[in-house]
């Protein structure tokens, strides 16, 4: 007698469920996905005990055929695709068939649908089962409420989590939405509390200000970039607006929020350096491209995709990201009394590091050796460009350096405030910039400059460094030697397994050389290719570092012109390599106001 056996259809749709239905926040989100694929222009949505209890998502899409209730309920029944080929382009929020059927098996559903052409109609369904069918009077669109979900099943209802945090995951997913959708009105309500209210507008700056407040976005910019396969559309929060997680950075791919790493992290390098540690930006990312090119059908919720030339998509949102803010005049400004903070300065030990204006401050004969370091031009290419081919950021990006430069306040020097800020006026206003990090930003694009050009030099190690290569990693090891040896490291055999390195390059970070060497390995082991960028990038962020000018140090006001004209001459002027702000600024009109000349 054999001993398998077909699962019923109620029980298969439980475990579908599973996967499909994770906590309230998913039903939300495929209901709302629904209403949207129906042609909605308005849906409001109504929770109780965050969705635990019950969620009601109304719309005013097309609604269901009559004979087609019930069907919607089955597994894998939907109207979205009729054969194979369909798959390969979706256009479709919801296509897998598989949410009403899973939702239906775990809760308690009361649809309410009418077509224009046709009368209202109410169906019931208990657990999975129709209990009841009954005309209704309704206007065109569809409601549908969720009770008691997860009450059949006990288990998932221990790992639901509070209900702020449950409410707290539906209202971000209705937010992505939004972005995605700021054509459509989307209403949310818990208990009577409005947790998101859009207006339709299509513009996604107002469903932004309607999530984020308009202060924090009112200075939102708008970066485009295209190439062959895929158009770009970004708005991106200044960064003197941050938060203290990724989550505040939204991809929509064709009209599709998702979650993809190596994207977010293209996203966060095209703020590089201009953003403090620790620190993340708030950012919508528009992409639409040919459906060919994305694979949704790769997790049952859909949240995740597959991308067919992900590497180039990466590289044209970081390069897109970083010129558009390139041209932006990122000066805080100061509109309230500051809270009291430990600066940088005061939390990195420069002691360490001999500093050349110890000995003579004040001196005019120390200034040439000191100071006399050179500036790369403006119009040279600090950044590799995409790919030989013209996108439209990169056509920009040379009258973008000189807009930068532009923007850059003209300043006049008038003194020095604790031996740490120099204070300067300007047209419009009041300027303190912090002598550390403004000199950081010089050195840093000085090294980063010299970095990107390297050289054949090299340094003997006092102590080689010796280490194993695992057993498994032996039979390639042959192909990982010649690329690390066109970095300027060079391996030599030393026993059966072991290897030995008695030279590395000048850029090497003098204190992790040796995890510098084994990193390096390993991306030519698993790559076949050693990608410098990350470790020259991290050298010259630690040389600009420890060799600019320290806090409570003393400039006379040639040093501090100079500085500044240095300064100006930078690509990005406002911020730090770390992403602290260089300068910051009292407009006129804060000015006239601490001393009451308008009120």
């Amino acid at each position: 007698m054999g001993i398998i056996r077909e699962l019923s259809d109620s029980l298969a749709n439980r475990i579908a469920a599973g996967e499909v239905v994770e906590r309230p926040a998913s039903v939300v989100k495929e209901l709302v996905e629904n209403a949207l694929d129906a042609g909605s222009s308005q849906i409001d949505v109504e929770l109780e005990e965050a969705g635990m209890k019950r969620i009601t998502v109304r719309d005013d899409g097309h609604g269901f055929y009559p004979e087609d209730a019930e069907l919607a309920f089955v597994r894998h029944a939907t109207s979205k695709i009729k054969d194979e080929h369909d798959l390969f382009r979706i256009k479709t929020l919801g296509f897998r068939g598989e949410a009403l059927a899973s939702i239906a098996s775990v809760s308690k559903v009361t649809l309410r649908t009418r077509r224009k052409e046709t009368d209202g109609l109410e169906l019931v369904l208990d657990y999975g089962s129709v209990t009841e069918r009954n005309p209704v009077a309704m206007n065109t669109g569809t409601e549908l409420t969720i009770e008691g979900l997860f009450f059949n099943t006990p288990a998932r209802l221990k790992y639901l989590k509070t209900t702020h945090t449950e409410l707290a995951a539906i209202t971000d997913t209705l937010n992505r939405i939004a972005f995605a959708h700021p054509d459509v009105k989307i209403r949310a309500v818990h208990e009577d509390k409005v947790l998101i209210q859009t207006n339709g507008s299509g513009d996604v700056r107002q469903a932004l200000a309607s999530v984020y407040g308009h202060q924090t976005v009112s200075g939102a910019v708008v970066a485009t970039g295209s190439n062959a396969d895929y158009q770009l559309r970004c708005y991106l929060v200044k960064p003197e607006v941050t938060r203290a997680s990724k989550n505040y950075v939204t991809l929509i791919l064709n009209g599709r929020s998702v979650k993809n790493f190596a994207l977010t992290q293209a996203v966060l390098n095209g703020y590089h350096t201009l953003l403090p540690i620790g620190r993340y930006p708030i950012a919508v990312i528009e992409v639409t491209m040919d459906p060919l090119l994305i694979d949704v059908n790769v997790h049952p919720t859909k949240r995740e995709v597959r991308l067919s030339k992900e590497q180039e998509l990466c590289q044209l949102i970081e390069q897109t990201i970083r010129l558009s803010l390139s041209k932006q005049t990122l000066i805080p400004k100061v509109v309230e009394k500051p809270a009291k903070q430990k600066t940088e300065q005061e939390k990195i030990d420069f002691s360490v590091v001999a500093d050349p204006f110890e000995a003579t401050t004040n001196s005019e004969s120390t200034f040439g050796s000191a100071w006399n370091y050179p500036i790369p031009k403006r119009t040279e290419q600090l950044v590799t460009p995409v790919s030989q081919e013209k996108n439209e950021a990169e056509r920009t990006s040379e009258s973008g350096q000189v807009e930068a430069r532009r923007k850059f306040p003209q300043l006049d020097v008038i003194g020095q405030l604790h031996s740490t800020y120099i204070v300067c006026g300007g047209e419009e206003g009041l300027y303190l910039i912090d002598q550390h990090a403004a000199q950081e930003r010089i050195k840093y694009e000085l090294y980063k400059h010299s970095f990107g050009k390297p050289h054949a030099d090299s340094q003997q190690l006092l102590l080689p460094y010796t280490f194993e290569v695992a057993s498994h990693d032996m039979t390639r090891i042959d192909e990982a030697l010649p690329l690390l040896k066109d970095v300027g490291v060079e391996l030599e055999p030393f026993g059966p397994q072991s290897f030995i390195v008695r030279e590395i390059p000048t850029w090497f970070p003098s204190s992790k050389q040796e995890e510098t060497i084994q990193e390096l390995l390993d991306e030519a082991l698993d790559k076949r290719k050693v990608d410098l960028a990350t470790y020259r990038e991290e050298a010259a962020i630690m040389m600009a570092c420890k060799k600019s000018i320290k806090a409570n140090h003393p400039l006379n006001h040639e040093m501090m012109r100079r500085l500044i004209e240095d300064l100006e001459a930078t690509e990005m002027p406002f911020t730090c390599p770390h992403g602290r702000p260089v300068l910051i600024q009292w407009t006129n009109y804060e000015l006239e106001k601490l001393f009451k000349r308008v009120m």
